[in-house]
């Protein structure tokens, strides 16, 4: 009898320990599945999330064709691209004897250009300092009373006075006057005032009398890309065409330097094959 019991406690002993055993194996594993489902989770979270910020960037090539400014990523470069370049540019009629704005003289000109490009240097000869100077802003020499227009759609933010007694008209993003400021300079009977929304090719005033070396009944406007900073700088404007004006554009400028040159005889006055018609330089100058 004795025999029998301790045989039976035994038998529920090894049981009772099996039973524990399997309960313990199948927590284990309940807890491993709980921790690896979170951890899954948490990674799922993760890559989602990584993914997420991965895409939220906008494409640049998209924010430079719409000339989106909050969508730009370059901080290097202008928020606006360029819808007009201040004057009417078109192919040479020589019926009229125009190229848009622009009207074919035999009246002597400082430089014998009625277009001074981006970097074009001015001989130290014809400046105050005696030394050579890189022009920041594209030039051109267009009958008084020319209509100039706004380069970019935005807000005037200034409407400063200039030595020569005429007006610049800048124009940012929102109408402050931030790193990127758009200028169209030396206009005289502003159509605009601070504050004023701008659309691209709106008039904005006429060229000023101001006529540093044009001859007579002509006058200069400049337009200009300006960055600001400790040391302000300008951009050379043509390399930031809108898509929409960039190729016509492009063609009518190599054609007018081609159709001034046949009418002047100097057939070295421009260099036609130019990266950036415009451009005679892609480095900053600073003024």
């Amino acid at each position: 009898m004795s025999t029998s019991t301790g045989s039976t406690t035994s038998t529920s002993t090894s049981l009772s320990t099996s039973r524990q055993k399997r309960f313990t194996t199948i927590l284990i594993v309940i807890i491993a599945v709980l921790i690896l489902s979170g951890g899954a989770f948490y990674l799922l979270r993760l890559t989602s999330k990584n993914k997420e910020n991965f895409q939220s960037p906008p494409n640049q090539n998209e924010a430079r064709k719409t000339g989106n400014p909050q969508s730009m990523q370059d901080p290097n470069e202008p928020p606006l691209k360029l819808k007009s370049i201040g004057v009417n540019l078109d192919y040479y009629d020589p019926a009229t004897n125009k190229a848009g704005d622009f009207v074919f003289t035999k009246q002597k000109l400082e430089f014998n250009r009625l277009f001074m490009g981006y970097g074009f240097v001015i001989p130290g000869s014809t400046s105050s300092t005696g030394r050579d100077k890189s022009n920041p802003q594209p030039t051109f020499v267009v009958p008084l009373d020319t209509p100039v227009r706004s380069l970019v759609s935005g807000v005037v933010a200034a409407i400063p006075t200039l030595w020569s007694g005429d007006y610049s008209v800048q124009v940012t993003v929102d109408g402050k006057m931030q790193k990127w400021i758009y200028e169209t300079e030396h206009l005289i009977n502003p159509k605009v005032k601070v504050g004023d929304k701008v659309t691209a090719g709106q008039v904005v005033g006429e060229v000023s009398n101001f006529n540093h070396g044009a001859p007579v009944g002509f006058g200069t406007v400049e337009i200009g890309i300006l960055k600001g900073g400790q040391k302000p700088e300008h951009v050379c404007p043509f390399a930031y065409l809108d898509d929409s004006i960039k190729e016509e554009t492009f063609k009518k400028m190599k054609e007018l330097f081609k159709s001034w040159e046949e009418y002047t005889g100097g057939k070295t006055l421009y260099d036609e094959s130019a990266l950036i018609p415009g451009c005679l330089t892609l480095d900053p100058i600073e003024g």
